[in-house]
């Protein structure tokens, strides 16, 4: 295309040179030939521009206009998604603060939930420690008693050994083998 726009005006600059390059002729008197002669090149000049060019520049204009067109559209459907999207992100981002605040909501309702159940389980715990605390207290005291009462027992055991042993006499030990053979005899009775 630009090929032969060249063309053309360099043919047109070579058949009319005189217009070409603006040359003035002579302050002679003009002739009514020479101006035919002029005429005519600028007759041929202009239709060898409207034949030759004029067909090229019509379709160039028309092409431009259309690529012109073309990204006019696309911008415009480009600007119309660029809405659409922001307007999608938009209410994704409210959705989004909506969301937020349900799942913070939740959060501190399974929050309370949990420290109700910590504080229950705690409670439950505690009350299980001080029953252990108090048996194992019981328990304790029952140990000491049982050891106390052994070493009562063991003290007075001793202590009536040696009693028996400096205190016994012959008639002592008949009585008690007497009193021994009394209540076996009372318990054998049916």
């Amino acid at each position: 295309m630009k090929l032969k726009t060249i063309l053309a005006v360099t043919i047109g600059v070579g058949l009319c040179p005189t217009l070409a390059f603006c040359a003035e002729g002579a302050a002679e008197g003009g002739s009514w030939l020479m101006l035919c002669f002029y005429i005519f090149n600028f007759v041929v000049f202009a239709a060898i521009l409207v034949y030759g060019a004029g067909p090229l520049t019509v379709k160039f204009f028309r092409e431009r206009a259309r690529e012109i067109r073309e990204n006019i559209e696309l911008t415009e459907k480009g600007f119309r998604s660029a809405e659409e999207t922001a307007e999608t992100a938009e209410a994704q981002i409210a959705g989004l603060e909506a969301e937020k605040a349900r799942i913070l909501r939740e959060m501190r309702e399974e929050t309370a939930r949990e420290v109700a159940r910590l504080r229950e389980l705690g409670q439950a715990a505690a009350q299980r420690i001080r029953r252990d605390a108090e048996m194992t207290a019981r328990s304790i005291a029952d140990s000491g008693r049982r050891t106390v009462q052994t070493h009562l027992a063991a003290a007075a055991a001793r202590m009536a050994r040696e009693l028996i042993a400096a205190n016994f006499e012959a008639a002592d030990q008949t009585r008690l083998v007497r009193e021994f053979l009394d209540t076996v005899r009372q318990e054998a009775r049916p």
